[in-house]
């Protein structure tokens, strides 16, 4: 049996982990769905990662490597097909975002990277970038998951998200997909370490309406300001940038509904738009 090394094998990492899955598997003597009762995981969704229609978890890698008695062989093989899971423009955002103390959001359009389900960045990302190949966009969605691990590390920065309501109402997957996404805002908002505030479509003006931005607070240095278009981010650090930055966020407080009415908002959404 081959072993992970270091240089890409042919086809991609992707391919390769559901490739060795397989041979693995198969010399082991044991079929897709009895290496899916081993697992928490369903038999779909093994036959997804064996066929590499979807990135696996790490949690994922984990059980495979129990079930298959392959020691953290997928684990590794795992760290290879994550080693570059962002696209070039946001890897620089990806190590400030990764870094920062405090993260203050508005978003016009959608909900956060850093609160999108699964299902939620996949539809984003296949109508966004219709000409990826749907490898490249696994690993992209698994880049847009990993961000998240910021929120359950030991000391998670504080994040304060303010959404236009587009970004609540629009069905983006239909509505299995939002229905996940509007209870995960839900869930997100019960820490203590998160705000969430909603901006109605009625307000007449508001200082977003130039489109969305992040501000990046540090304990250790001044904020910083990113501000996302089409396949391209710009990260901003002069002083004057971020003073109006800062400004016009305060300004989105203040019109936004506060916490409290923002998730009842959530929840109405829930209720009047995507209830069966």
């Amino acid at each position: 049996m081959s072993r992970a090394g270091e240089e890409q094998p042919g086809g991609s990492w992707l391919h390769f982990y559901g490739e060795e899955l397989k041979t693995t598997r198969e010399a082991k003597g044991m079929s897709l769905r009895a290496l899916a009762s081993h697992t928490t995981y369903s038999f779909q969704q093994v036959c997804n990662v064996e066929a590499a229609r979807r990135t696996p978890s790490l949690a994922f890698s984990r059980e495979v490597d129990a079930a298959l008695e392959t020691g953290d062989r997928f684990q590794r093989i795992l760290r290879r097909v994550l080693e570059d899971p962002f696209p070039e423009w946001f890897k620089g955002a990806a190590k400030e975002e990764a870094r920062a103390a405090k993260v203050r959001a508005y978003q016009a359009q959608v909900v956060h990277g850093l609160f999108q389900t699964e299902d939620y960045a996949r539809a984003l990302m296949q109508w966004g970038l219709p000409r990826m190949p749907a490898d490249r966009l696994e690993i992209e969605v698994a880049g847009r998951m990993r961000r998240q691990e910021i929120l359950t590390r030991e000391n998670p920065p504080f994040i304060w998200v303010i959404l236009d309501e587009p970004a609540l109402v629009r069905p983006v997957g239909g509505r299995s997909v939002m229905v996940n996404q509007l209870q995960r805002l839900l869930h997100e908002a019960e820490s203590p370490h998160t705000v969430i505030q909603v901006v109605r479509l009625r307000t007449e003006n508001h200082a977003g309406l130039d489109g969305s931005f992040t501000i990046w607070g540090y304990d250790d240095g001044d904020d910083v300001v990113y501000a996302e278009g089409m396949m391209s981010g710009r990260i901003m650090q002069g002083r004057q940038n971020v003073v109006s930055a800062n400004l016009s966020y305060d300004l989105l407080q203040a019109v936004a509904l506060d916490p409290g009415k923002s998730l009842n908002f959530i929840r109405s959404v829930l209720k009047d738009e995507y209830s069966a």
